[in-house]
């Protein structure tokens, strides 16, 4: 064979192969990103929606409100953790969960201002804090497919994005996920929500712990060893907090913030760093504060894992904020803390955390 013979049988067997992968990984579209980006459906989220457990909701929520911009008026944000709370039980406002693995302060913020410039009309915007909103920097969170940014919201651009999720060596894990959800019909693997936004992938737990009675999940932290959050991330956290209040002032809509009821046991080392963060924040907005050492976040009944709070608990917060059958709710879940009580309010958590260590023999 000539070495132009052999030289264009290579290419051509490179370009059979290279679109073989692209085909494949297309077709599996793993992270949603065909869904969300590449599809031609203007309405891609109409129904209860069973898409694939890698999906990049980074991308998809904003390409839901772009494609629909008169369907929702209002908007909850934060991490996965405030995936489970059910928005359609919020008495006032179209809202929907715009919930996203590690979301930050500064992707919300790139978000409603994404929202804002298309003339979407916001009612209100609620968003969850927990301790990554301070701890962590935006750029960490593009190193996963998972989590990039959409393009029209500082990401990469659309071919760049191709490139990225199509043009690579699908992983085998994600193949046999695909295989189970698609082939087999098997249900694990898969991102099951509303058309409001709430994730319904945590119902089976659900039903687990309330047939049990007790917790599905043990978790050690530890010895106690109190964290420090960087001050760089911490100033970019509130450098967006402090955008985020003057983006609702500007463009009139009502924005709440809360600190998500984080389990004690992982709030521990965390609690110190948080004080701090509460602080500060309290010289900026009102908000919400639903960690510490209170009745529902040190019980582990009420968590999935250390991590994900139940659906019941998401129930607790819409009704402390918004004020529904409050009776029922443990006293001590949620504060509002304001400019003029968080000193008050910050002495009682200190004390909380000093009888936590000293009843847990841990210092």
């Amino acid at each position: 064979m000539s070495y132009l013979k052999w030289l264009i049988t290579t290419l051509f067997l490179i370009l059979i192969f290279a679109a073989l992968v692209v085909a494949v990984n297309f077709y599996v579209d793993h992270h949603g990103v065909r869904l969300s980006l590449f599809g031609g459906s203007r309405e891609i989220h109409q129904d209860q929606v069973i898409y694939p457990d890698g999906i990049n909701q980074h991308m998809f929520n904003p390409e839901l409100v772009f494609r629909n911009p008169e369907k929702f008026d209002s908007f909850l944000f934060g991490s996965s953790r405030t995936s489970v709370i059910h928005v359609e039980k919020i008495p006032e406002g179209r809202f929907y969960n715009m919930s996203y693995s590690l979301g930050l302060p500064t992707q919300h913020l790139a978000i409603l201002k994404a929202f804002v410039k298309r003339g979407i009309k916001i009612k209100r915007v609620i968003i969850g804090l927990d301790e990554i909103a301070f701890a962590m920097p935006p750029a960490a969170t593009q190193k996963h497919l998972v989590r990039i940014m959409h393009p029209d919201i500082g990401g990469p651009g659309r071919l760049e994005l191709f490139g990225m999720y199509f043009f690579r060596k699908p992983d085998l894990e994600e193949l046999g996920r695909w295989y189970d959800r698609v082939v087999l019909g098997k249900m694990n693997g898969r991102i099951i929500t509303t058309p409001r936004g709430l994730n319904l992938v945590w119902m089976e737990k659900d039903r687990i712990i309330e047939k049990a009675a007790k917790p599905v999940f043990y978790f050690d932290a530890g010895p106690y060893k109190p964290v420090t959050y960087d001050q760089k991330k911490m100033d970019e956290a509130f450098q967006s907090i402090e955008e985020l209040v003057a983006l609702a002032q500007a463009h009139h809509f009502q924005l709440t913030f809360f600190i998500s009821p984080i389990y004690s046991k992982l709030y521990l080392n965390n609690a110190e760093a948080l004080l701090t963060a509460k602080a500060r924040l309290a010289q900026i907005t009102d908000y919400y504060d639903f960690s510490g050492f209170n009745s529902v976040t040190t019980n582990p009944v009420n968590y999935y894992e250390e991590v994900h709070y139940r659906y019941r608990v998401g129930d607790m917060i819409i009704a402390r904020i918004f004020g529904v059958d409050v009776a029922t709710l443990p006293k001590d879940f949620g504060v509002l803390v304001t400019k003029q009580n968080v000193g008050q309010h910050l002495e009682n958590q200190k004390r909380e955390l000093e009888q936590y260590l000293k009843s847990h023999s841990l210092k």
